[in-house]
């Protein structure tokens, strides 16, 4: 293998391998099929790209690799166990990433130019990514990892129909990554801003909606306490009431036998004495 065929090899794994990672890294928990199968068959689907990337020695058919890159973002709706909607919006917020280094890599090539194909694009592509996988990775972490978590597919939906438009624009300025103008590569930094805010504004909504409904469940904890509470209270009263009515009987009943044996009613004592027995026992058969 030359030193010119060994480089654009590396040109074909480098422009799309460490994107598609960062899409299965994101949904490492939602493989359908594992992490081996799914890495396996997505090398084999490369590894026919680079086989017909390869006819061409001297030049990187930026055509065919547009293509396919279509391909490669379908890959992840058949592997990923979720809404595919979902699949899709993450998988084409790489294609930012992937469309600015590659624009990047283009003006490098044609400002330091060399007798190896493509050697000063693989340099420029390596250095972006190794630059951008940190950060990168922070962002999937503490952004993506938990909007995915999001279950309505409407959200989804809409943002992968923006991303979408915003692609399609971006390619009818450039749809081969040839033009070396100033514009295009203004036109994919923006692209990969606009994604980036729309993803944010997507978060800030998904909190907004979680913030409500945690605000809405605490009120109806606090409506359930309090009504808790009251029939608590309620409770008390009553038994604060019975509790009289018992003080009131009994100092009732003292007098009226101090009154009878003061009186040496021995009869009437004794008879009101069992009646207040009698009443006392119904009073506990019923209970």
């Amino acid at each position: 293998m030359t030193l010119a065929t060994f480089s654009t090899l590396y040109y074909t794994f480098i422009h799309i391998l460490p994107f598609s990672c960062l899409i299965f890294y994101t949904f490492r928990t939602q493989l359908r099929w594992g992490v081996l199968p799914t890495s396996s068959l997505y090398l084999l689907l490369l590894s026919g790209e680079v086989l017909v990337q390869v006819q061409f020695p001297n030049a990187f058919n930026q055509q065919l690799s547009l293509l396919l890159q279509l391909l490669y973002i379908l890959y992840p709706l058949l592997t990923i166990k979720a809404f595919a909607g979902k699949v899709l919006a993450i998988s084409l917020l790489t294609l930012p990433l992937a469309f600015l280094t590659l624009s990047l890599a283009r003006i490098a090539e044609a400002f330091f130019p060399t007798t190896i194909p493509y050697l000063t694009a693989n340099l420029v592509i390596t250095v972006i990514i190794l630059s951008f996988i940190y950060p990168t990775l922070v962002y999937i972490r503490q952004v993506l990892r938990p909007l995915i978590a999001v279950q309505e597919k409407k959200p989804w939906l809409y943002l992968a129909a923006y991303e979408l438009v915003l692609i399609f624009i971006v390619l009818l300025i450039d749809p081969w990554h040839q033009t070396l103008a100033p514009r295009v590569l203004i036109s994919r930094f923006l692209l990969l801003v606009a994604n980036i805010a729309c993803v944010q504004i997507m978060v800030y909504l998904c909190q907004s909606i979680n913030a409500r409904d945690y605000a809405r469940n605490l009120l109806n904890s606090l409506q359930v306490l309090q009504e808790f509470e009251r029939q608590r209270y309620a409770d008390i009263m009553e038994r604060w009431r019975s509790s009289r009515r018992l003080r009131h009987d009994l100092q009732s009943h003292v007098l009226t036998v101090l009154a009878l044996a003061k009186a040496s009613s021995q009869q009437e004592l004794k008879c009101y004495l069992q009646g207040i027995s009698d009443s006392l026992g119904s009073k506990n058969n019923m209970k």
